[in-house]
């Protein structure tokens, strides 16, 4: 996640993670390790306004992170107009969506929901946020999503900067590399079967996908996923693909496009909401 959301200020931090300088002065000047290393020391921490929901900032990107969900409200389209009571959270980095999303529901911190990352990192993180939070009824899972079902294991590509961390390698070749990633065996949650077990047959108000170039793949993968999901946003990046290509996935699996949240030159979200009834997943 790296946008705005249209017609919203934008935070200083979101303008400059539009310029390749600044990529280049982080690198140079290792000012992503300097700040990892005194954060992780002393975390500094913010309250959201309405919902009291407490959050922590550890690493450089979470400034990003918080700048654009909770000031730039890159995800409200995504709640506007409904009733969001359950969702699954793929790609969930430090866990800011999911406070966004418990700020949002009528359920508030009682809202049922599933988060999953790759990163060991950034899950422990978001579980720190929701057990901080008294989000009882969220789950936090480390993984990779998206796989066939007879997968149970995977790689998974940690990058230094957390934003970037990925089940494919590729890096996005527009934005200067803070260091190399580092390839770690990972268990694959098989989204759809672990939901059910968790919550049998209740429906996912909203399916947040946001795994960094896999996207395609996790569509392709979980039909019986988006068969029980009603609302989708996503981000599609476009060093890996298009929103035609996501767009076209999603319509074949009962979805239309509701809005473009933002876009620039590498990566876009979109909110896409069932038109139709599911086919049933073989």
């Amino acid at each position: 996640m790296r946008l705005a959301a249209k017609n919203e200020k934008q935070g200083i931090l979101t303008m400059l993670h539009q310029s390749r300088l600044f990529h280049d002065a982080v690198r140079v000047f290792r000012v992503q390790r300097i700040a990892k290393s005194v954060l992780t020391r002393i975390p500094l921490s913010r309250t959201l306004h309405e919902s009291k929901l407490r959050y922590r900032l550890r690493n450089l990107e979470s400034f990003l992170l918080a700048d654009e969900i909770f000031k730039g409200k890159v995800y409200r389209d995504a709640f506007d107009g409904a009733d969001v009571q359950t969702f699954v959270d793929l790609g969930c980095n430090v866990g800011f969506f999911v406070l966004y999303a418990a700020a949002q529901s009528k359920l508030g911190r009682e809202v049922i929901g599933l988060a999953v990352d790759g990163s060991e990192e950034m899950a422990d993180e978001t579980r720190w946020h929701v057990e901080q939070n008294g989000l009882t009824n969220v789950r936090v899972e480390l993984g990779a999503a998206g796989f066939p079902p007879d997968v149970h294991e995977t790689t998974f590509y940690v990058n230094p900067s957390n934003v970037a961390s990925s089940a494919q390698p590729t890096l996005n070749p527009n934005v200067p590399k803070k260091g190399d990633s580092v390839a770690v065996k990972v268990p694959v949650v098989h989204v759809h079967e672990r939901w059910r077990s968790l919550h049998g047959d209740r429906r996912i108000d909203l399916l947040k996908i946001d795994v960094e170039g896999t996207e395609c793949d996790l569509i392709r993968n979980e039909p019986a996923l988006l068969a029980i999901a009603d609302r989708i946003v996503i981000e599609w990046h476009k060093w890996i693909t298009s929103l035609d290509e996501v767009g076209g996935l999603l319509r074949a699996a009962g979805f239309s496009q509701r809005v473009v949240v933002g876009e620039d030159d590498n990566a876009g979200v979109a909110v896409f909401e069932r038109t139709r009834p599911a086919a049933r997943a073989t």
